[in-house]
Parts: structure tokens; sequence; C-alpha cells
């Protein structure tokens, strides 16, 4: 017999694990040490999430679920507890029976009508000139940026002083025979005014948004449209915007849910005047809770509010796959 055959190696390879006791209990080992880092890192991300769930409970959470409870209730702000009962949804047909609390909810829609195309419109604006090689844009930039980060408060004087009655500017107008409207103090044009200096308060975020998005669309895009033959203005329409949609689609979102939530800005430049001119949704359910003692009947408005804000969300969030490119 030919000795090749009767070779036999000290140190055979050994054949792949099949399906069996000894493959089961290796692959097993790979699973486990696998799961424990799993673990450990999602462990890690529990540690660091705590602080703001912890916070957003308390603060958000529980008063959401008393606000729900307490619209289905008589509460007054001196109500005896012996006296609460359950009214079922009186408060939410109050609600739409009521021609102040209507008229409100219809300031609410006009206000988003003027605050949100104009910070999206001026922030994609702002952002496609500031992207490129503009002069000192570094500074342009921060200049922009610096009102949104200012104090709201602070912002609110200064525009009061600059639209009022005693306005340098007004009394150099009236000095030259002009008489220029006071924006704040008029019935018609109070409310776009609001909006307007709210526009030029939280531009920075969307401009600084936009840059970000901008910064990210290829540039061999630009150059093969370019060389088609597509003008500036072709390029930002079929290119840029395009690219930039899934960034659109967040600021559109969370502008309008700012535009809903407009009650600092308001308190502070008009509070709610002249007359109702600038009572919003959101002034109304403060004036109701604090001011009427009426708790139910605000948590029942701002439900409606809530309720509203999630229907724009949901038909944004469905209606964003025709025209949002990922």
């Amino acid at each position: 017999m030919p000795t090749a055959l009767l070779f036999v190696p000290k140190n055979p390879i050994k054949p792949p694990l099949q399906a069996g006791n000894g493959g089961a209990m290796q692959q097993n080992k790979v699973k486990i040490k696998t799961s424990n880092a799993q673990k450990k890192e999602n462990r890690a991300g529990y540690f660091f999430i705590a602080p703001y769930l912890l916070f957003f409970t308390v603060f958000t959470g529980i008063p959401f679920l008393m606000a729900i409870g307490m619209s289905f209730l008589n509460i007054k702000y001196i109500t005896k507890l012996d006296n609460l009962k359950f009214v079922g949804f009186k408060n939410f047909v109050k609600i739409f029976t009521n021609k102040e609390i209507l008229d409100s909810l219809w300031r609410t829609f006009g206000y988003a009508l003027v605050y949100v195309p104009l910070i999206m419109i001026l922030g994609f604006a702002l952002a496609v000139v500031l992207n490129k090689g503009v002069y000192a844009k570094n500074a342009l930039r921060a200049t922009v940026f610096m009102p949104y980060v200012s104090n709201i408060v602070a912002v609110a004087v200064i525009f009061k002083v600059l639209l009022g009655s005693n306005s340098p500017i007004i009394q150099q107008l009236q000095s030259w025979g002009f008489e220029p409207p006071l924006l704040l103090q008029d019935l018609k044009l109070a409310l776009p005014t609001t909006a307007v200096i709210a526009v030029w308060k939280g531009l920075g975020l969307n401009m600084v948004v936009y840059l970000g998005a901008l910064q990210g669309v290829p540039a061999e895009l630009l150059e093969a449209a370019q060389i088609d033959g597509a003008t500036k203005w072709e390029r930002i329409r079929h290119v840029v915007f395009p690219m930039v949609s899934p960034t659109t689609f967040f600021l559109l979102i969370s502008s309008i849910i700012g535009s809903l939530q407009n009650f600092t800005i308001i308190q502070a430049l008009t509070e709610g005047g002249p007359g109702q001119a600038t009572t919003v949704m959101s002034v109304n359910i403060v004036r109701t809770a604090f001011m009427k003692y009426d708790t139910s009947l605000a948590s029942a408005m701002a439900l409606v509010m809530f309720v509203i804000v999630m229907i724009i969300t949901l038909i944004q969030w469905y209606g964003q796959k025709k025209w949002v490119n990922y």
C-alpha cells in the first residue's frame, strides 16, 4: 500500500462546527458577549437621559395628565375639593360656543400665517447668501443669530420704545409732516407686527440650521447643473432645495409649533392689547386660568391646542413623503 495513504497529520485541521451542541455553545458565547456590551451601552445611555426624563416627567408629563383630568371637572382656582364634580365635555362645548375664545383661536392662526412663511423663507434666503463667499460673512452670521440668544423681555422693551408714541423715530417723522402709524397700538397692525418681531427674534436659528444643511449639499451636483446650463435660481430650486428638504420639514414643524406657543413675546410686547387685537389662544389660556380662575376651562383650551398641533404635525408627517428627499 502506498505510504501516502498511511500518512496522518499530527494536528489535523478541524472542520467547521456543524449544527449541534458544540456549534450552538460557541454561537451562544458570541451572543452573550454582544448582549453584554449592548446592555452596558444601554445603561450608559439611560444614565445620560435620566435627568431629562425626570424633569420632563415632573414638569411636563404629570401636569399634562392632570390637565386632562381637570378638563372634565369644574375646578376653579378657589374651588374647595368638596365642590368638585364631573361635568363631562361641558368645558369643550363652551370653547366652541364662546365667541371670545373662538376669536382668540382665529387670531392664533392669523399669527401663524404671518410667522411661519416669513421665518422659513428668510431663514433659507439668508443661509443661501451667507453660505458662500460674502464679505465678513462670519460677522453677519453672528449678527443674525444674536437676537435668538437675547432675552425676549429685553427685546420687547426695545421694540416698545422704538415703536411707541415717544419713539425718537416717530417724533422725527412727525416733525417732517408724516403721521406714521403706531404699530403696536393699531388694532389691525398690532398682531402682524408682533409676528414680525418674533420672526426677527427667532430667525437666527433657522438660518444656522439651514447653513448646516447647505454645507452638506454635494458640490458635484451643483457643478453638473451649472455645466448643463442651469441658472443660479434653477440650481437652488432643482438641486439645493430638494437636498435640504429634510431640514425644511424639521424647521416647518418646529416653526408651526413655535407660532402656536407665542405667549411670551405677545405678553411682553402688548399684553394682549390694544383691546383684544393680540389676545391669541395662549394669552387667553393664561388669563382664564390665573385671572378668571377657571382652571378646568383653561385646561380644556390647552388640550384643544394640543390636539390642533398634533393634527397639523400628523398631516405634515404623512405629506412629507411626497416632497422630502432622504
